[in-house]
């Protein structure tokens, strides 16, 4: 294992809790460096203000209960890099993200996500998060 992985895995550790215990768009955002990109399908946030703003609107977008039911189902760092797979239950069935951890501090973040079509008669703002 490289020396570095403890520390990255730390990093991202930490930034999965804020998200998962409610602890607030600025705990979630505090593990990024200032200049950090954020990479989506459709989208790349600059800076900790642009992350900020996805957020928001990915957290608003969750299914009912999305917070509570999110699911990690891997997590592998190896150096400064490292790389997690989650769900949200069948609403989210497979997310992914990677993670480019430097000096303590997000850098880097690529983020997709598989949220499978409303069925017929039922809205969902799920399969646009992340999109701009």
């Amino acid at each position: 294992m490289n020396p570095q992985s403890p520390a990255t895995e730390a990093v991202v550790r930490h930034h999965l809790t804020a998200f998962l215990e409610r602890r607030g768009l600025d705990a979630i955002v505090a593990d990024y460096s200032e200049a950090a990109h954020f990479h989506t399908e459709t989208e790349v946030y600059v800076g900790k203000q642009e992350i900020h703003g996805f957020f928001e609107h990915f957290i608003e977008a969750l299914p009912a209960r999305g917070i509570e039911r999110f699911e990690l189902r891997s997590l592998r760092a190896e150096g400064d890099l490292a790389y997690i797979t989650w769900n949200v239950g069948s609403d989210i069935p497979l997310g992914t993200d990677t993670f480019v951890v430097d000096e303590g501090k997000i850098v880097a973040q690529t983020f997709a996500m598989y949220a499978p079509p409303a069925p017929a008669g039922r809205t969902s703002t799920v399969h646009r998060a992340g999109q701009g």
